[in-house]
């Protein structure tokens, strides 16, 4: 299975289902318009890729290759003459010009010099289009080569080409156990941001034939050698070699990039001092290519080497203070990033989302509509920020005033208490603290507390059976993937995609299911645990307590007991590979994702006392933050997130050069100076508020009518019509006042 599909490995079984449904229908390849080609030198053929509907390529055809025949009424080839195809005749070989036809046949994909021959073409052809043979002298880049690759002048096509470079090399890296930011970082320096413009970064491949890309075999041989024994300086080096590799086939560098691939032994030990120096210059210079096109990639090389080689331990402690596993709450993935989201340093807030302003003026300004917002003509994006961040944080005040004091006293103990049960599940299961934060992290989306509890624990009880007893497939967990059925009376895992996953895992114990790629092995280890759950254990969950106490079964309105829910198996999976990554840092932040939420959530659960601030805005959040019923469907929430719950309505935008996300960091700020004027922590203004507008809007009140009155509630201020402290009264009144929480009736 492909190595490269860390968060969706069902996508990649469509692909090979797409692939046997297209091989049984029998397709002509003749019919196929967007066919690629490629030659195949050991069959002496060339081999035709259709492309499939869920992405990548499938082998459809060959044609053996033929010297190309003129069709026969043209008469007998005069002598040391070509057919041109073109005019319909025999002329002389300097008169054909083939060089839009080479470019052509080299702008449907990368191409070997075999290619071109097997094609057709002639060296001389080949030599005037300026495709070059293996080992010939190449001529130095042109200054107007130089200067469009300097403004990222590419064509269209050739983007796709590079993205699918990109693509290849990093799921080389991350094969062989790199992180994603890494194997990004890496690929990116190599081939280019697959969206590059000047101001985004541009990669060798820019400046290379493209054919020269997959080289530096013996360079990723060392990469892999030294990550397989955990020799990170040995790692770096063999980045770096593949990396330099590259440049031999630049003219422009061709000797310096074999000269430095003969000094790599001896650069060993100054590898982490060139690697700093060059940082220092990406933050200095940047990526602008004008005086050196090469230069400035090379140096993102080496930095993020040197930074491997540099590595000691996986994360080091927040120099803040506070407890050692914290993670980032951004994620920087830009090859042009110059922040390494592994420090546990980075943070999200209104400082952070003002460091892009392009991302910062369209995300401020996408509130100016919202019902809550009046509008104030002429206002600066700096002016509606701090608008919308107070409007925020004084319905936090309203909401966490309205709580009666006892029950804010405790209802500020969630994430003391979500501490409590990790101190407690790690001593009874075995597993470091770190692993169960992340694992009630990873399961955390669209789940309340009580659910994301449970849920858990059922992963854990499966991973870590008391007692060591290995767990092992059944019949009855078969018979359970063939009739589960969602709410809706569908099959839940009966399709065709899930079946190469049953048939990976069938008559299994859990610690047989293994696979090279650990996304993969997550994946399939996440469907036994689901089964094997929902065959054995009952699917009722309990109250859990804001201390981290197990209460009664929590039940619906007519009091029979609800049911858990699970979420995915890239959640599941996450879960597993958190809990299996017995403690260490670095890999559980990379399975937190790159969502602010997240990874606030994780370090809120971790260490709630941290001095960072973290705060999680989920869902809960931004509707206690704008006083409305919001759910996880509200455009509202999408804007917090950057996500897209419906298709075709927009969103906020983000960076991947400062990883920040959406509107996150507005609340965030909101959150922090609400807290601030009550002299708690955010994360327990947070828990207060998010027990409270539950309490306000529960589920059953959540319904299309009630959210319009509300939002017409708001209407009403927003047109003036009422002022902030009317319209809060009455939004309450209307939704009936704030009910007790479940752990206190």
């Amino acid at each position: 299975m492909n190595p490269a599909i860390p968060d969706d490995v069902d996508t990649e079984l469509s692909r090979y289902l797409d692939a046997e449904e297209i091989g049984k229908a029998g397709i002509n390849p003749g019919a196929i318009k967007q066919k690629k080609v490629t030659y195949n030198k050991q069959r002496g053929a060339n081999e035709m890729f259709m492309p499939l509907p869920s992405g990548g390529y499938m082998k459809i055809g060959e044609e053996k290759v033929v010297d190309p025949v003129p069709p026969q009424d043209v008469g007998k080839p005069p002598p040391d003459q070509v057919f041109d195809q073109a005019t319909a005749s025999w002329q002389e070989p300097a008169a054909v010009d083939r060089t839009a036809e080479i470019q052509a046949f080299r702008a449907e994909m990368p191409r070997a010099y075999e290619d071109y021959l097997a094609a057709g073409f002639t060296e001389p052809e080949l030599q005037a289009a300026g495709v070059a043979a293996p080992g010939a002298p190449r001529e130095q880049m042109s200054p107007q080569d130089v200067a469009a690759a300097a403004t990222g002048t590419i064509e269209p096509q050739d983007l796709t080409i590079r993205e699918g470079h990109t693509d290849v090399l990093r799921q080389i890296f991350e094969s062989v156990g790199a992180d994603q930011f890494f194997a990004r970082q890496l690929a990116e320096s190599i081939v280019g941001n697959p969206n590059a413009t000047r101001d985004l970064g541009i990669g060798l491949a820019d400046l290379t034939p493209l054919g020269a890309v997959y080289g530096g075999q013996e360079g990723y041989q060392t990469f892999s050698r030294g990550l397989n024994s955990g020799d990170n300086v040995t790692a770096a080096l063999g980045a770096l070699e593949a990396g330099l590799s590259v440049l031999e086939a630049i003219p422009l560098t061709a000797a310096g990039g074999r000269a430095m691939r003969q000094a790599i032994p001896g650069i060993r030990q100054t590898i982490e001092e060139l690697g700093q120096e060059a940082q220092q210059r990406i933050a200095r210079e940047g990526s602008t290519l004008y005086s050196n096109p090469v230069g400035p990639v090379v140096d993102r090389a080496l930095a993020v080497a040197g930074r491997l080689a540099g590595t000691g331990e996986a994360v080091q402690a927040p120099s803040l203070g506070g407890l050692p596993g914290r993670i980032s709450t951004r994620f920087p993935t830009a090859a042009k990033a110059t922040e390494d989201p592994y420090t546990g340093e980075l943070v999200i807030g209104y400082d952070e989302l003002k460091q892009d302003p392009k991302v910062y003026e369209f995300n401020v300004n996408i509130t100016r509509d919202y019902p809550n917002m009046r509008p104030q003509p002429g206002a600066t994006t700096d002016e509606t920020a701090e608008q919308f961040i107070t409007h925020v944080k004084d319905n936090l005040l309203y909401l966490h005033d309205q709580v009666p004091a006892a029950t804010r006293e405790r209802s500020q103990l969630w994430y003391d208490g979500a501490r409590n049960i990790t101190d407690r599940w790690s001593q009874e299961y075995g597993v470091p603290d770190t692993s169960i934060a992340g694992a009630l992290a990873a399961l955390s989306p669209q789940k309340d507390w009580y659910q994301n509890v449970s849920l858990a624990q059922r992963v854990l009880d499966v991973v870590k059976p008391k007692g060591g007893t290995p767990t092992t497939f059944t019949p009855e967990m078969e018979n359970l993937f063939f009739t589960l059925k969602d709410q809706n009376g569908q099959p839940v895992f009966n399709k065709p995609k899930y079946v190469p996953l049953l048939d990976a895992i069938r008559g299994k114990s859990y610690d047989q299911i293994t696979d090279p790629d650990p996304a993969v092995q997550n994946t399939l280890r996440a469907l036994f645990v689901r089964l094997h759950d929902q065959t054995y254990t009952p699917p009722a969950y309990r109250i859990v307590s804001p201390e981290g106490d197990f209460l009664d079964v929590a039940t619906n309105l007519d009091g029979s007991p609800s049911r858990v829910a699970w979420g995915s198996l890239n959640e599941i999976g996450k879960a597993i590979g958190a809990i299996e990554a017995n403690g260490d840092v670095r890999t559980i932040s990379g399975l937190m994702g790159e969502r602010h939420k997240v990874r606030n959530f994780y370090n809120n659960i971790y260490d709630p006392n941290s001095p960072y601030g973290d705060v999680t805005i989920d869902t809960h959040a931004v509707a206690a933050g704008l006083l409305r019923p919001l759910s996880g469907n509200s455009l509202e929430v999408d804007h917090n997130f950057k996500n897209t719950t419906v298709a075709g309505r927009g969103t906020t935008k983000g960076s991947s050069i400062s990883g920040v996300s959406g509107n996150y960091g507005l609340y965030a700020e909101a959150y922090r100076r609400a807290a601030q004027e009550r002299g708690i922590l955010p994360r327990q203004m947070q828990s207060i508020t998010w027990e409270a507008v539950r309490g306000l809007f529960p589920d059953t009140f959540k319904t299309e009518r009630n959210a319009q009155i509300i939002d017409g509630i708001w209407s009403r201020y927003r047109n003036g019509e009422i002022e902030i402290d009317e319209a809060r009264r009455i939004v309450s009144e209307a939704a009936g006042g704030i009910n007790p929480p479940t752990w206190q009736q």
